[in-house]
């Protein structure tokens, strides 16, 4: 049995919303027949349905405007608990005050729902570099689009963000929808209908106040479900006095059928109802925390998505997702099924053959039924080939040290020969308690009192940490190295994105030559990728902190990013990377033709403060990099690329 948080009931404790729905405007073609984008039908009415079904389903307490009550006077509702905003009253400094306020109110713990249904538009991202696509997302309230005006009245999804962070920041579970064209980055056409899209900005806007900087406990989280991707078109279609959005309609149908089920079964539903309504071209995206439930925590668990057919078991995830021959999964129809407690899995199932991508199983016991197509798989026994740490055994006394060596015994992934990469050693401070240490007597965490019957899960829990780190570093280990045709750059001036030096001075004409960089403490610093390869890449930057921690940082978890263009930089929002303890930190980017989940690889830390000693070919390509030095190559196997990045904080 797999053991979960099974998501408590929402309630209107719990959750609080925004809503916002755009007809009419100020500057369309109806007031300004010069314009370039026309009014809506279908907004408003879409925003009084997903208002009706939270009311509903999950007992939000709603302001009172609705359909009925709506006239060109009345166009706002306000409680605790609801703010609503249509057509002449959702201009954007309303939009943004009402999120702002609502933030205020909100406890640390709650949901906050920012729901927006209107037209969607780009501008060109040509100086942040920070979307694959090239081009950033708006959102466009009634007073968009002023002619003449310099500011042009979108709501950039940069400002979008910044609320989000101070949302988080507070402990909220923050949940944006959008219902508008170019959404899938923080943003409807439709054939059939009246478009939601608007025509690009032709100038970049100028730099908006930001709203008040993050602060507060963390533990929140955030989760975007957006109606099409960048560059799609979401579409409304129906009769006039019927007209209303393709995802919405779906949204709230998939509500209907499975109130608490996960984000990402949620965005998987949707999809699928609107690709058999026969909308094609629109492609519904989600990302951030997808293994919650609207107003329930997250899960720290990875559901991987496997399709079945016939006795053939295709795991959507492979070596570039760390994983790995002879790992054991649980099998279940739904990510809802999969947290449930207890869990039941349909079956399990072993990983028989790994590629880059993807990973061929079989079943280890046999379902009570035909398997459906599309099922999730949820790891719970990952096997690390031949990976091994050798572990020295340094406790003083006799019985203390037998019951150490007994424990690492009982693991398979303990090497018997070879010098010692970690060493478990006596807490000077606490009598019968034991540390583990790197070689370089650096302490990697505390492993409680020997006698305690769970120090050894303790101890095995740690040594996995590491040994996880090694595996992710291990993809950069070259066979025939070649000329790296990536570059990572990291620092805390805000360099051009063009300067390939992270806007420091190489100490020699080969950027490899150049000293490890530096960070400071407690300061953001800027991540930016270039792609120096002639085709496309998926970029993907993971960071592992001094503790063996392991972040995602690039593209955030559960995003769907287009892939980086030739010649391209990308680069990670200048608030994304904040080393928070001096010490060792080290970056690998992978560049891959093809996506990957390379979300699965993040873990909490285990309290180191430096990196592995220089024993092994591993953790020599690392102290290298300490010496002053970076990897001059990086292999090439097949269609992806990786290397790693060793930086000190100071």
């Amino acid at each position: 049995m797999l053991l979960a948080l099974w998501p408590a009931p929402a309630s209107a404790q719990s959750i609080r919303a925004v809503f916002v729905g755009v007809d009419t405007y100020l500057y369309s073609t109806t007031p300004e027949r010069k314009a370039a984008f026309k009014d809506l039908k279908g907004a408003v009415g879409d925003t009084f349905r997903i208002k009706e079904a939270l009311k509903t389903l999950y007992d939000v307490k709603v302001d009172s405007l609705t359909a009925a009550t709506l006239t060109d006077s009345k166009c706002e509702g306000e409680l605790p608990t609801s703010i609503t905003l249509v057509n002449k009253c959702a201009k954007r400094d309303a939009i943004l005050a009402a999120l702002n306020k609502m933030i205020d109110s909100t406890p640390s713990g709650d949901t906050l729902i920012f729901y927006f249904a209107g037209h969607g538009s780009q501008y060109a991202d040509d100086e942040d570099f920070d979307q694959a696509s090239g081009y950033n997302g708006t959102i466009l309230p009634t007073d968009a689009r002023e002619p003449g005006s310099i500011a042009k009245g979108d709501i950039l999804d940069k400002e979008l963000k910044v609320i989000k962070d101070r949302a988080i920041a507070k402990g909220i579970r923050f949940v944006s929808i959008f219902d508008s064209c170019n959404s899938g980055t923080g943003t409807r056409d439709g054939s059939a209908g009246e478009t939601r899209n608007v025509p690009p900005l032709a100038d970049r806007p100028p730099p908006r106040p930001a709203p008040p900087a993050p602060s507060g406990p963390g533990g929140g989280y955030w989760v975007h479900i957006a109606a099409a991707q960048d560059g799609e078109q979401a579409q409304e279609v129906g009769a006039v006095g019927e007209r209303a959005g393709v995802f919405t309609s779906a949204l709230i149908e998939t509500m209907r059928y499975k109130k608490y089920a996960t984000f990402g079964d949620m965005i998987r539903m949707v999809r699928n109802k609107i690709a058999l309504n026969g909308f094609t071209s629109q492609n519904p995206m989600a990302e951030g925390t997808l293994t919650a439930s609207l107003g329930s925590a997250a899960r720290k668990e990875i559901p991987i998505d496997v399709k079945v057919n016939g006795t053939d078991l295709q795991m959507k995830a492979g070596k570039l997702s760390g994983m790995t021959e002879g790992s054991i999964f649980a099998l279940f129809e739904t990510e809802e099924d999969a947290f449930e407690i207890p869990a039941t899995p349909l079956a399990t199932a072993r990983i028989a053959l790994v590629s880059a991508y993807s990973s061929s199983m079989v079943l280890e016991t046999q379902p009570a039924a035909k398997l459906p197509a599309n099922i999730v798989a949820i790891e719970t026994q990952h096997a690390f080939g031949d990976l091994q740490l050798v572990v020295a055994n340094k406790i003083m006394a006799v019985a203390d040290n037998k019951s150490v060596q007994i424990a690492l015994e009982g693991m398979k992934f303990i090497g018997k020969a070879g010098q010692s990469q970690v060493q478990v050693w006596d807490d000077p401070d606490k009598p019968g308690h034991a540390l583990l240490r790197a070689n370089s007597g650096t302490v990697i965490g505390s492993l409680g009192a020997i006698n305690d019957p769970a120090f050894s899960d303790k101890l095995q829990g740690k040594l996995k940490k590491v040994l996880r780190v090694q595996q992710l570093l291990a993809l950069s280990e070259a066979t025939e190295p070649t000329k790296a045709d990536i570059a990572f750059c990291i620092g805390n001036v805000d360099y051009p994105a063009a300067d390939k030096n992270c806007g420091r001075v190489a100490t020699a004409p080969d950027l490899s030559a150049r000293d490890v960089p530096q960070l400071k403490r407690n300061e953001a610093a800027i991540v930016t990728v270039h792609n120096q390869s002639n085709t496309a890449r998926h970029i993907y930057v993971l960071g592992i902190d001094p503790t063996y921690g392991v972040a995602l940082i690039s593209p955030p978890p559960g995003t769907d990013d287009a892939a980086l263009k030739r010649g391209r930089p990308g680069r990670t929002p200048g608030d994304t990377v904040v080393p928070t303890a001096a010490g060792t930190y080290r970056f690998i980017t992978l560049a891959s033709e093809e996506k990957i989940n390379a979300a699965v690889f993040e873990q909490e830390g285990t309290n180191t403060r430096d990196a592995a000693a220089c024993n092994n070919a591993l953790a020599r390509l690392l102290c290298d990099a300490n010496k002053g030095k970076r990897d001059a190559t990086a292999p090439r196997i097949g269609n992806w690329t990786a290397i790693v990045e060793t930086v000190i904080v100071q």
